[in-house]
């Protein structure tokens, strides 16, 4: 079967008068067989992201932040070096990611975080 993945990603703003967006709409055929959608407590100490089976490429990632009031961090290792993301908090956020592994922080009290991970 083909084009099992549909991403659709809208961003509008208005400010003065003045609107604009951006719409990108794709869909992607799913290699691989695994996928998870699961919610994970991450505490103030970088840990790693749960994925379930996946252990290869996830390729499609959308992580939400559920919490009121504390961002996270996300990164390639578990010092947050490799590479940085912020998702504030009630935000989500799709990447793509060439690695299984992916370290994620809250800051200054747990946060909980929704994953939704396709195996592409």
């Amino acid at each position: 079967m083909a084009n099992e993945i549909t991403q659709n990603i809208t961003l509008s703003v208005t400010k003065n008068g003045v609107t604009s967006s951006l719409v990108s709409n794709k869909r992607v055929t799913m290699t691989g067989d695994d996928f998870t959608n699961q919610t994970q407590l991450i505490g103030t100490t970088a840990e790693l992201v749960d994925l379930g089976d996946i252990t290869g490429a996830p390729g499609n990632l959308v992580i939400k932040n559920l919490d009121t009031t504390n961002y996270i961090e996300l990164g390639g290792d578990s010092g947050l070096t490799v590479f940085k993301l912020k998702i504030n908090a009630g935000e989500a956020s799709l990447v793509t990611l060439s690695s299984a592994t992916l370290y994620a922080k809250a800051n200054t009290a747990d946060v909980r975080i929704c994953i939704l991970a396709v195996e592409v």
